[in-house]
């Protein structure tokens, strides 16, 4: 009950305090409305004979003008400040405008130079691999049909921004392509390697063209014979060496060509050496290039010391002065 009784209390205390602001409040209404209905009369006199003018104004009326000018007030502070704050963004947007063409004009130029080196280097490539052996339709590979919505804009507000996308592209495109051909290059510089590796290219012996390669007079019959070979003149017991890594398939004598010893080489090679003296390889031995294989002689029937030499690819016999210190590793 005394919990019920102090809240009873509490509520009507309250609710006197609720009525006396109320009362408050009311008497405060009632005097500014009494004091706003009071009347302000202002008299202008002219300095002539004209009459009085009278005005004859509230309160309320003068605090309700004061008040609208206040806000007309602040509304055209607010209208300045914002004014102020546009020509601001405008002249920072200006400066903007000017460094950005600024620099777009700065990149303009570098990807213009990116691209003529870009073209220098697409073309140096492009001709080395052509002059590999390559495939030129590779080469040749262009952008397709964007090359013609290129020109097919020129000319319009787009065109420069057009062109240097292009450009972009066209680079990108020439990038992919050189590193393709690079690939391709490399693949093809490695297989011309081991060609030329594996092409008899060095002098058999040291010494000097006798006879040589086709139809010669023979010192021996006097008659024109036909020289399947090199004859290669030296000194009784001049070395003789292989003149590309290769296999010995067969050595052997007989009173024509002497001590003789053939070779087998990669990619068809075949080459023979006779005329000899002696020999120190045997048969299936792998030699490599310089290899001494025997020594320069001669045979019952050519008294001439000298070296027999013949370059087969397959069964057909090539000219071996072609080849000697003609192709270099």
């Amino acid at each position: 009950m005394e919990a019920k009784q102090r809240l009873h209390l509490i509520f009507y205390r309250l609710r006197y305090k609720v009525q006396e602001w109320k009362l408050k409040l009311s008497q405060r209404y009632e005097d500014l409305d009494k004091k706003g209905r009071e009347r302000l009369t202002i008299m202008v006199i002219p300095h002539t004979d004209r009459k009085t003018i009278n005005f004859v104004i509230s309160y309320k009326a003068i605090s309700i003008f004061i008040g609208i000018m206040v806000i007309l007030l602040v509304i055209s502070a607010v209208n300045v400040l914002s004014h102020s704050g546009s020509i601001h963004q405008l002249t920072e947007l200006n400066l903007t405008n000017k460094d950005f063409i600024r620099q777009s004009s700065k990149m303009k130029e570098e990807v213009n130079s990116l691209h003529e080196t870009i073209q220098y280097y697409y073309e140096r490539i492009s001709n080395l691999y052509i002059k590999l052996g390559g495939d030129p339709s590779r080469v040749s590979k262009g952008m397709g049909g964007q090359a013609g919505q290129f020109l097919a804009l020129q000319g319009t507000p787009q065109s420069d921004i057009t062109d240097e996308s292009f450009r972009i592209k066209e680079d990108i495109h020439n990038l992919k392509l050189s590193s393709e051909l690079s690939e391709e290059i490399i693949k093809l510089i490695k297989k011309r390697k081991s060609i030329i590796r594996n092409t008899p290219s060095i002098w058999p012996t040291k010494g000097y063209v006798l006879f040589p390669f086709g139809k010669y007079i023979s010192p021996v019959t006097g008659k024109e014979e036909l020289n399947r070979g090199l004859d290669i003149g030296s000194f009784p017991g001049a070395e003789v060496i292989a003149t590309a890594p290769g296999i010995v398939f067969d050595t052997g004598y007989s009173p024509a060509t002497g001590y003789y010893v053939k070779l087998s080489h990669r990619f068809g090679w075949k080459t023979i050496y006779s005329n000899l003296d002696r020999i120190r390889v045997k048969k299936n031995e792998k030699l490599s290039k310089g290899d001494i294989l025997g020594y320069v002689g001669k045979s019952p029937e050519n008294p001439i010391y000298h070296l027999h030499y013949e370059v087969h690819v397959g069964t057909q016999a090539l000219n071996p002065f072609s080849f000697l210190n003609q192709i270099q590793e």
